[in-house]
């Protein structure tokens, strides 16, 4: 059983002028093997994908990483190069052994020049590459802006749940877990997405 880990994150702010660019995220990201050299043993969403391949004995395939500081909308270049980048690393691992699912590294609330809702655009992209039935399972931020493309899209989507963000660790083993259980166990999810009538207030 091979996955396929990788992720893009950007919180975006699109009351700021100040655009997110490509140089932006290309100053801290991962690719290949250094994505479990330097995340491996961290309390990352990484970090719990890859001791779940260890604990369930998977072999997590690293593909490509970014991420960047919150801040204004996203280049339509950046994201069209971060997803070309993903998808490379995919295809990739296609080619090399083939993989049996994917495990995403999003936040969920990054908006692009190009894209009101940038993840589903890279969402979209990997399911070209990869087809309808693949199982993708999507780790976020809980105050992602989780769209009925984006729960389409996925096979599963699995938010933090606490704020602060103390658990985004757990939340990957998770994934790591669940991606077992559908591969190996044959475990079929039906994501379905609610929403309630709820303003949360999080200065209190």
């Amino acid at each position: 059983m091979r996955i396929a880990i990788g992720g893009l994150l950007h919180e975006t702010s699109t009351f700021s002028r100040v655009p997110t660019t490509l140089g932006d995220f290309m100053r801290t990201h991962l690719e290949g093997e250094e994505m479990l050299e330097r995340r491996a043993g961290t309390k990352s969403a990484l970090g719990g994908y890859i001791d779940a391949a260890r604990d369930f004995a998977f072999e997590a395939v690293p593909t490509f990483w970014a991420a960047t500081a919150p801040g204004g909308a996203v280049t339509a270049e950046a994201l069209m190069t971060l997803t070309a980048k993903l998808v490379a690393g995919i295809k990739q691992a296609q080619a090399h052994g083939g993989i049996d699912g994917i495990l995403l590294d999003f936040h969920g609330a990054m908006v692009a020049e190009n894209a009101d809702d940038a993840e589903s655009y890279t969402l979209r992209a990997v399911r070209e590459v990869v087809g309808p039935d693949m199982p993708v399972i999507v780790e976020l931020d809980l105050h992602g802006n989780i769209t009925p493309t984006m729960v389409r899209l996925a096979t599963l989507c699995v938010a933090y749940d606490e704020y602060p963000h103390v658990d985004p660790y757990e939340r990957g083993y998770e994934c790591g877990r669940l991606m077992m259980q559908i591969v190996r166990g044959g475990v079929k999810p039906t994501p379905v997405m609610v929403n309630i009538p709820l303003l949360s207030d999080l200065t209190r």
